[in-house]
């Protein structure tokens, strides 16, 4: 019996094919690009948005020259950071042009561009209006010892194992820190704040984390050791596991994990908070 390939199988194998290409991209990241096309495509924004879609994965490659990885200025589109043990920065951009046809969506893609200049990643192109628009999340790679910068509206920050100074912003967006280390400052205006601890301690001088209206949730090693200060204004408080604490448990509090160390501090306003062994 024939194989009967549709549009959209062919498009998933052939996404597939070119993200094994990239250099140095491993199979995982090759599924999620090929995934991300294929729900790209998918979303038209609304039962009655009649526009035409067009989505494309680029990758670009530099050299680290820079005191700070600076990934700034993006409206309406996600950063995520990950640390690899190489000395070059690899940034997939994700971008997604609507207009009302193919042919113009293609157009506008076209026209934005990554630009990696020394150590500063940013994104630029079009001029968006009620018909045509685009826009752009980063997948970037950068060595584990990096000290970063990222700003972004209107769209989910990630970072995963990178050890350095950090100050990481989003407005409107979920933010998400795993198994990090340094001195990181992080924010989040609108957006639930998700934070992944790792090994047995933290390594460096701590962490500074918020979120204004979200939930914020704190996921613990086993045998853990640092100075915890977490709190909500307002919001309920979930703990995981036993904590101690001087006088009553309320919305703020302050401890220490194990032998202590040092501080971890992650407060939301208007929030639930959630203290859970990993």
């Amino acid at each position: 019996m024939p194989l009967i390939m549709t549009k959209k199988t062919l498009a998933l194998r052939i996404a597939i094919v070119l993200a094994a290409l990239i250099p140095g991209a491993p199979a995982i990241a090759q599924q999620d690009e090929a995934n991300w096309i294929s729900n790209c495509r998918s979303d038209r924004g609304g039962r009655w948005d009649r526009r035409e879609t067009y989505c494309e994965v680029r990758t670009a490659t530099g050299r680290v020259s820079g005191e700070i990885v600076s990934i700034e200025g993006l409206r309406n589109g996600g950063v995520m950071v990950t640390g690899w043990e190489r000395s070059d920065i690899v940034v997939r951009t994700r971008i997604r042009a609507q207009a009302q046809t193919q042919v113009e969506a293609k157009a506008i893609a076209a026209r934005v561009r990554t630009v990696i200049s020394g150590s500063t990643i940013t994104v630029d192109g079009p001029s968006n209006d009620d018909d045509n628009q685009w826009s752009a999340s980063l997948v970037a790679s950068v060595p584990i010892k990096s000290n970063l910068r990222v700003e972004t509206r209107n769209g989910p920050v990630s970072v995963s194992q990178v050890n350095g100074e950090m100050n990481l912003q989003t407005r409107n967006g979920p933010m998400a820190l795993n198994d990090l280390a340094g001195n990181v400052t992080a924010r989040t205006t609108n957006g639930p704040l998700s934070i992944s601890l790792s090994g047995n301690r933290w390594e460096g001088g701590g962490l500074d984390a918020r979120t204004t209206n979200g939930p914020l949730s704190i996921s613990v090693p086993e045998n853990y050791s640092a100075h915890l200060e977490t709190g909500t204004t307002n919001g309920p408080v979930s703990l995981g596991f036993p904590v101690t604490v001087s006088g009553r448990i309320n919305r703020d509090i302050s401890t220490d994990l194990g032998s202590g160390g040092a501080t971890i501090r992650a407060t939301t306003t208007n929030g639930p908070l959630t203290l859970r062994r990993k």
